[in-house]
């Protein structure tokens, strides 16, 4: 049975329907998440597209959490962690309200007791859901707590989700937990902001996307390529980068061979002389980091 914190039992449909693309207990992903949490390291897990589980210092935030077997019935290319699978986390990111990065059917699924960080005007989406804490951040705006402290910057993205909610704003975000600084990118073209960001913050870490961007004609004002991600980490000035937002979905299926993000992603890496600060998370996969 799949419970959430409220005590009703949510409709578990998809995943009956769609088993082959959901992971359980028993899966490699889940069983090194729980080996790492009782062993009090810190790590990455990427849970697929942008969904990233990140521990440091005992501090866990959660982005963009998307874990349904399928969106608009386009199946997921690798299955996901069951969401009532998830830790329990301190907070929970949302850089925009896109289908495929603010999705309802996983945050009725996540344990509630966190607080949850959205973009301006996004709070309606949400409806009647319940977290401990709900926090709307405008662009520059920042919230705090204890040894965590959360700014939102903008992006290069259309804001929207539908024509109910067409005002739901688009942000990344500034994650700095005790002496480290992460840069979650969310979706984005690429645009002259991460210089002015890379002046402004000391990142250790940056979380940028590289799928995502095929057909160019259509998508290069909304998603980086992978030539561009490693721009945009130059320009960042962080000392390692983590790509995101590939291998997982894309909107035209067909074109998920045709990008080839990570594979451009690691020749672009390559041309900079930038390996050693590519790190390079696999979706369902989890690095203990040792820097």
């Amino acid at each position: 049975m799949i419970w959430n914190t409220t005590g009703r039992k949510p409709k578990a449909k998809d995943y009956k329907l769609h088993s082959k693309f959901i992971l359980d207990e028993h899966s490699l992903i889940y069983r090194e998440i729980r080996f790492a949490l009782s062993h009090g390291y810190d790590f990455i897990a990427n849970l697929g597209h942008s969904t990233f589980l990140v521990s440091y210092q005992g501090i866990r935030f959660l982005t963009d959490p998307f874990l349904s077997p399928h969106i608009f019935g386009i199946r997921r290319q690798k299955p996901a962690l069951r969401p009532d699978l998830i830790p329990e986390v301190d907070f929970i990111l949302i850089s925009h309200a896109h289908y495929d990065h603010l999705d309802m059917r996983t945050l009725r699924r996540l344990k509630r007791n966190t607080t949850i960080i959205i973009p301006e005007n996004t709070k309606p989406v949400l409806g009647r859901i319940h977290f401990k804490k709900i926090v709307e951040l405008k662009h520059y705006e920042s919230f705090s707590q204890k040894n965590f402290e959360v700014v939102s910057l903008p992006v290069k993205h259309n804001k929207g989700r539908s024509l109910l909610f067409p005002n739901t704003e688009t942000s990344s975000y500034i994650i700095k937990i005790k002496d480290r600084t992460y840069y979650f990118a969310g979706d984005t073209a690429y645009f002259d902001g991460f210089k002015k960001y890379g002046e402004m913050f000391n990142v250790h870490t940056a979380f940028l996307p590289i799928g995502g961007y095929e057909p160019t004609l259509l998508l290069h004002k909304v998603h980086m390529n992978p030539f561009e991600a490693v721009q945009a980490f130059i320009d960042l000035n962080a000392d390692f980068v983590v790509p995101i937002h590939y291998g997982t979905f894309h909107t035209i299926p067909k074109f998920v061979k045709v990008e080839a993000p990570l594979k451009h992603f690691k020749e672009a890496v390559k041309s900079k002389k930038l390996q050693e600060k590519a790190l390079i998370v696999e979706p369902n996969s989890i690095d203990i980091c040792n820097f």
